[in-house]
């Protein structure tokens, strides 16, 4: 028997259990290696991204990627590893096991064999691989080693080349030198095998280096779709597709026949999986416009060069931004530039709604079972998901062929997996930590490499996520994929940073609009609809009112009018940008609304961040129910309603005001917030044909704590200026689409404005230096050393800059004294298997200062959450911890106040 025949990889757990005890090492190995396989023969995208790297023909590439992946265990050849599962050891090798190993069970627990992988491989091919005596100082090891360390990395983290050299992973001297020869033996005869099998056939040997991956700084690491590639291969290579085998096979020719077996299997265990994507040919943007021809931006997509590029759509709210996006993604698919499509987006409740739209798509850009999938800190509990994940468990033959939009279980198993279906749909956190410093990062990398990535709403983020999705565009452009960067309007200097992160540039002196900028390799081209006659957007205007007042807070007389057009049947929103003020507002309208006899409690609403998930659920979906494109039921748009809500309606949700009334925000979030006006075409209640926005304005230059929210005081004094420079020049009107460039320019532009007021200046200078700081630190966390697990809440952290959410939960004690959630459940009562899922749902995000203190929050728990006893009456809960009194209901979510106002509450 082969010495490498001596050795196990998979052991199962459960020594009852049908077949054999273990797999040999091996076959396991192979198993690998022919998903990978598989999946090379069935991806364009793949193969282009190697193809990239080597300079290689296609045969030399293939050999050298599937005899790394091969090689992808080798750190298991060792006693260390082996007795991780005696029983099995024993049976493989019961000759060596009997022997002396010297070796404690801390030693063997502690024994990694990814990093340990790398250290016997430079010491199996010291003479080959060390210079002038000094460890790996050639050129044969920095080849090398650029291919093993992401292969053996796959466990979670690219191993450094350093631990090549480390005698932390020796043998203790004690070994019994036999069992040192015989590993080094099973190793070298195992490389051997190995080059037989995929390199002599390709024309390559061991004697040949394998051309070196170049690395840089970071996040460019040109080795992530090698070590992703790997990872993912060996998950499914270690499915149940793939049954044990314990039967050595000696012969060359007979172990490769078995090989092609395993190819088989390999291909089912892919397509179970859901990784493989089958593109319908014959791209067309008015398939997805269901035979509706395309109009304005969506007009220019087959203009777009079809390459791998980084393409920005500016185009106003409404005009049809998504389907160009996914018209020019299926361009990309068709040809085998992208294997699947990412849709990143700001927030939870962007991500649900955009899932409904993809969901509706994926039958027309993909053949056969589509799994889309959505992935956000609380995807699980969203219901259209749920629905998906349970369409891949059909309950009869027919709904089986019916259920073509799905997502499958293996997907969904794993944060990790979010971005290796067809369609993934995410928070943009979830793409950004693909280059900080967690497990299985180059995971995330592969799955956003070989997708078109499309980012929506791209002005929506600081300066410190700019620096890391700058790190993203950087590691798609040398994974060989493509992104698509959405928004109403950028400034150009952010378009400038963006196209350079692209290794690409921006004229700054091009301002048509609508517009889209694409960067092919170095080169930049602009695309507009100037030559397209009767494309040109059709002018809307905006008719706009200041409404004074020193805090920008509703007045009585705005309240009224407010209140009398939800009588007229108008749907009225009320934007805040805090959330007790939202609070506030909505308790003194709803007093109002109680004494008008004709009209009703129902008629008023709120929706903001503060809720337990499980009413938010509830808030999100009836506000699109009600406000959105088809309202359901039809006729909920019979009687007038009002919104109080805060941020969560202004990007992405499809929802349609009759009249809109907003505190003042940055201009670019201002029109976001007035393209929720007017949205759709249909009939007004009279006196609102017109779209009018009511901006809340200051009646000085103090914007108090609007200023922190937004960072930027100077955008709101220039926002201001321009809003009162409409009304007092322009008759109070606002045309779109021109006026994004006029204003958003130069309320962005770095120089100072004539008449800006010092403490204006001042502010700015500091926020410039928060912002150019802001970026630093993105990059310096790209490239910390440490890495933690993605499942980590200060993973999740390192997405944002600055404050975070806090997870509260809110509970009381019942009759018996036991924690009852708000839902009635008691915690202690839960099943193992649903009590972080019922937990959750009753969790609500704070901020992070309500904890600056430590005193004002009780501490939080091994899991991070706050546990927050409340005393409940009715519906209502009610409690005083520190110098702060909480109050919980399910129609106004949580409110916070100093105890000297506790009798507002």
């Amino acid at each position: 028997m082969e010495s490498y025949f001596q050795y196990w990889g998979k052991a199962k757990k459960d020594p009852q259990a049908e077949g054999p005890d273990y797999h040999l090492l091996p076959y396991h190995c192979l198993d690998v290696a022919a998903v990978g396989e598989v999946w090379w023969n069935n991806s364009q995208v793949i193969r282009n991204s190697f193809l990239q790297v080597t300079g290689l023909n296609e045969a030399q590439t293939k050999a050298w990627v599937l005899f790394f992946i091969a090689l992808h265990d080798y750190g298991k050849f060792d006693v260390r590893f082996q007795l991780k599962a005696p029983r099995a050891w024993e049976q493989v090798n019961s000759a060596m096991s009997g022997l002396n190993a010297g070796l404690n069970q801390k030693k063997i627990n502690q024994y990694y064999h990814g990093p340990a992988g790398v250290y016997w491989f430079y010491q199996d091919l010291e003479e080959r691989f060390k210079s002038d005596g000094r460890f790996g100082d050639n050129e044969d090891w920095a080849a090398w080693i650029s291919w093993f360390a992401p292969v053996a990395g796959h466990h979670g983290a690219i191993p450094a080349a350093s631990e090549s050299n480390d005698d932390g992973y020796a043998l203790p001297v004690s070994c019994d030198t036999s069992i040192v020869d015989s590993l080094m033996s099973a190793r070298l005869e195992w490389l051997r095998l190995l080059e037989a099998i995929f390199l002599i056939p390709a024309g390559l040997s061991l004697a040949d280096n394998p051309p070196e991956i170049k690395t840089s700084r970071g996040y460019e690491n040109s080795q992530t779709m090698l070590a992703g590639f790997c990872a993912v291969c060996d998950w499914i290579g270690s499915s149940d597709f793939f049954p044990y085998n314990s039967v050595p096979i000696n012969e060359i020719s007979t172990l490769k026949t078995w090989y092609q077996k395993r190819l088989k299997l390999a291909s089912d265990a892919l397509y179970a999986a859901g990784v493989i994507s089958q593109i319908k040919p014959d791209p067309s943007i008015s398939k997805l416009l269901d035979g509706y021809q395309p109009r304005q931006i969506q007009c220019l997509v087959k203009g777009l060069r079809v390459a791998q590029s980084l393409t920005l759509v500016e185009a106003s709210t409404g005009s049809g931004k998504t389907e160009t996006a996914l018209a020019y993604a299926w361009e990309l698919l068709a040809l085998g530039l992208a294997d699947s499509i990412i849709f990143a987006l700001p927030t939870q409740a962007t991500s649900n709604a955009m899932l409904k739209r993809l969901e509706l798509a994926a039958p027309i850009l993909f053949d056969n079972t589509v799994n889309v999938i959505l992935a956000h800190g609380r995807a699980s509990y969203q219901d259209n998901f749920i629905r998906l994940k349970e369409a891949v468990i059909p309950q009869t033959v027919q709904a089986a062929d019916e259920a073509l939009v799905q997502c499958g279980q293996w997907l969904a198993q794993s944060r990790k997996r979010v971005f290796l279906g067809q369609i993934g749909v995410c928070t943009i956190d979830q793409v950004l930590v693909s280059v900080l410093p967690i497990k299985h990062k180059f995971v995330r990398g592969f799955g956003v490499g070989r997708s078109v990535l499309i980012v929506d709403e791209v002005h929506a983020y600081d300066s410190y996520m700019y620096g890391l999705l700058t790190g993203v565009l950087q590691q798609q452009r040398l994974a060989g994929g493509s992104a698509i960067l959405l928004s109403a309007t950028l400034p150009a200097h952010q378009k400038k940073q963006l196209t350079e992160a692209w290794g690409s540039s921006f004229d700054e002196s091009e301002k048509s609009y609508p517009l889209i900028t694409q960067c092919v390799s170095a080169e930049t081209s602009y695309f507009n609809l100037e030559e397209l006659p009767g494309q040109q957007p059709q002018e809307t205007q905006v008719h706009i009112e200041l409404i004074e007042d020193e805090n920008m807070f509703s007045n009585s007389l705005l309240d009224q009018r407010m209140l009398d057009a939800v009588r007229s049947g108008a749907q009225v929103c009320l934007i805040c940008n805090l959330v007790d003020v939202a609070q506030n507002t909505y308790q003194r309208l709803l007093a109002l609304i109680k004494q008008i006899p004709d009209l009703d409690v129902s008629q008023i609403d709120i929706f903001h961040s503060r809720f337990v998930f499980a009413d938010r659920q509830v808030k999100e979906k009836r506000v699109v129910d009600l406000f959105g494109k088809k309202p359901d039921p039809e006729d909920a748009r019979a009687k007038g309603h009002l919104l109080i809500a805060t941020q969560v309606v202004e990007q992405s949700l499809d929802v349609d005001f009759d009249w809109l009334i907003t505190q003042l925000c940055p201009v670019d979030l201002l029109f976001q917030r007035m393209g929720r006006l007017h949205r759709h075409s249909r009939s007004r209640p009279s006196g609102f044909e017109k779209a009018l926005c009511s901006v809340l304005v200051p009646t000085s230059i103090d914007y108090q704590l609007h200023a922190l929210i937004y960072g930027n005081s100077r955008v709101l004094w220039r926002t201001h200026k321009l809003l009162e420079q409409a009304v007092f020049e322009q008759n109070s009107i606002l045309s779109f689409p021109t006026i994004y460039r006029d204003w958003i320019e130069p309320v962005y532009h770095e120089d100072v404005w004539p008449n800006e007021p010092a403490e204006i200046i001042k502010s700015y200078d500091e926020y410039l230096k928060q912002a150019k700081a802001s970026c630093y630190t993105a990059k310096f966390n790209m490239n910390r050393s440490f890495s933690m697990d993605d499942t980590d809440g200060n993973a999740a952290l390192l997405t944002r800059d600055g404050e975070m959410g806090l997870n509260l939960v809110p509970y009381f004690l019942n009759a018996k004294g036991k924690r009852s959630l708000i839902n009635g459940l008691v915690v202690d009562e839960l099943h193992a298997s649903e009590k972080f899922e019922k937990i959750n749902l009753n969790t609500v995000s704070v901020p992070a200062s309500w904890w600056r203190k430590k005193t004002e929050l009780p501490q939080p728990d091994e899991l991070g959450l706050i546990w927050l006893e409340f005393k409940k009456s009715n519906n209502e809960l009610t409690t005083v911890f520190g110098e702060w009194c909480y109050n919980y209901h399910s129609t106004t979510g949580l409110q916070r106040k100093a105890i000297n106002e506790k009798d507002a509450i």
